[in-house]
């Protein structure tokens, strides 16, 4: 009987400790949305916002930079981005800025994504095929705690597709 009751405190003492552990993760299942990016050693880069006012374009030049910088140190090449081929400057890389504003409103949704050449065909022209995306939400008080944020949340995601890019080498 003694030998019974401590082998059932054994085994719900190895339970509990098993279910306390960190949970298992499942074999390259963060390397999965990295994986179409292996050997990308350059990126063409973009920014762009859903609105076209004058700050706005300040906004973009300060996230672009921040990309190239984020970009150098890490040792992949950014390159200019040239709208009128975009099927020439690949891949590209594009900060999309969505902002959602209103009365006393101050959101945007960062959104990073990666185009390639696909091998596909669509309507006999070759497609630009979406191989990473990611978002992140910026909230603010005001317009300039909103640009803060917004550049903040760019960084981050450049920062996340870069460490993405290095563990798969």
């Amino acid at each position: 009987m003694r030998f019974l009751a401590l082998a059932l405190l054994a085994f719900l003492t190895a339970v509990t400790g098993h279910a306390q552990a960190e949970p298992l993760r499942t074999v390259g299942g963060e390397d999965k949305a990295f994986a179409k990016l292996r050997g990308i050693t350059f990126f063409f880069i973009d920014v762009s916002t859903s609105e076209s006012r004058p700050e706005d374009a300040d906004l973009r030049s300060e996230i672009r930079d921040a990309m190239e910088l984020e970009m150098r140190r890490a040792g992949i090449t950014p390159k200019e981005f040239n709208p009128q081929t975009p099927e020439t400057s690949t891949p590209l890389l594009t900060i999309d800025v969505r902002f959602n504003r209103g009365l006393g409103r101050y959101d945007a949704d960062v959104i990073l994504s990666v185009r390639d050449n696909a091998t596909i065909s669509r309507n006999k022209e070759a497609v630009l095929a979406q191989s990473y995306s990611q978002s992140k939400r910026a909230s603010g008080t005001s317009e300039s705690t909103l640009g803060r944020e917004i550049k903040a949340r760019s960084r981050e995601l450049v920062q996340e597709i870069i460490a993405g890019i290095k563990t798969l080498k």
